[in-house]
């Protein structure tokens, strides 16, 4: 019974990012069938949002089963606030996958990749069924790895006329400027505001660590779709309760955390104001995008089913190709 073990550059060099798109799309669509399995994720605070223990720290346990794959697993993620100044990465992540009907073990694989490319790859998916057409102007709020993945998903799902790119750091959007604009197949212009952003562009993305409310609802016009991803508190109230449209990936996990959780505890939004899932929306129980003027906020603020449908992809293609390392940990 051993597990096969895959390392960070295994991982890169079996997974693309239209793989990533792919499943994740028929993933959304498995779980609006009611198909999928995926519980809130479980946190292990370690002074991330508290004063102790700490560590500026946090882990999250994130597990799921996928059907349409026959799979089961459970990622679990740290994100360090004070790893990137000690050189080392925000995200650290490991995913398990084992098989649902024994139990066994399938696999155990270096996360942060799938991790960074599924996040991108679930606000593309569901854009394709929440934006104005299939041409469109992206702004991207945050241009740390998170903003890379996500062009690089928006650019596998859309047909992208321009990006528009801002960071709190004028020197890091000019090097994301640079850096990404042969990937981005389109002109990229660099932003001196958040405000800028929104009078350029279609879609808007959010990846930071703002807790400010900095996303104002004056900004926003008619018919643009508004990505606020960050696991805190990116977009103005008046914002969230304001919109047409209100979609999430996971109800239960986004009322607790990230974008809604201010306006949640403060009753002023529930159940009754949210649209619908993006596995709904996608496996087509209820609509997306109705009429070109809707204003759309949609919250994907990460699930581990979109962590284990990645990491069967890599699995399969694994066993496909011959790549890792076996490990049996039973043996004496």
């Amino acid at each position: 019974m051993s597990v096969l073990l895959l390392t960070e550059k295994d991982v890169a060099d079996l997974l693309t990012m239209k793989d990533v798109v792919d499943a994740c799309e028929k993933t959304f669509a498995n779980w609006g069938e009611g198909k999928v399995v995926c519980p809130s994720k479980v946190t292990l605070e370690l002074g991330e949002d508290a004063e102790w223990p700490p560590f500026k720290n946090g882990l999250n346990a994130m597990p799921a089963y996928i059907d349409w794959q026959k799979s089961a697993g459970i990622k679990c993620v740290g994100g360090s606030l004070n790893n990137p100044g000690w050189g080392l990465p925000y995200i650290i992540a490991l995913i398990s996958l084992f098989d649902p009907e024994t139990g066994i073990f399938r696999a155990i694989m270096d996360g942060a990749q799938i991790t960074n490319y599924r996040t991108g790859a679930q606000a593309a998916v569901a854009a394709k069924y929440l934006a104005n057409g299939k041409r469109i102007t992206l702004g991207i709020i945050g241009t740390g790895a998170q903003g890379r993945t996500q062009l690089l998903a928006f650019r596998e799902a859309f047909d992208l006329a321009e990006v528009v790119a801002y960071d709190i750091n004028p020197e890091a959007s000019k090097k994301y400027a640079a850096e990404m604009a042969e990937t981005a197949r389109c002109p990229i212009t660099v932003a001196n505001t958040v405000e800028e952003v929104f009078k350029k562009t279609d879609v808007i993305v959010s990846v930071t660590h703002g807790r400010d409310k900095f996303i104002r609802k004056a900004w926003v016009r008619p018919g643009q779709t508004v990505f606020p991803m960050g696991s805190f508190t990116e977009c103005e109230d008046e914002l969230l309760t304001g919109a047409d449209k209100v979609v999430v990936d996971h109800i239960e996990q986004t009322f607790h955390r990230g974008a809604l959780k201010s306006v949640v505890e403060q009753n002023k939004f529930t159940r009754e104001n949210l649209h619908a899932t993006i596995g709904e929306v996608v496996c087509g129980r209820k609509k997306g995008r109705e009429n070109p003027e809707e204003i759309i906020v949609c919250i994907p603020i990460g699930t581990g089913a979109m962590d284990v449908t990645c990491a069967t992809v890599v699995y399969e293609r694994a066993k496909e190709q011959g790549r890792g390392v076996p490990f049996n940990f039973n043996a004496l």
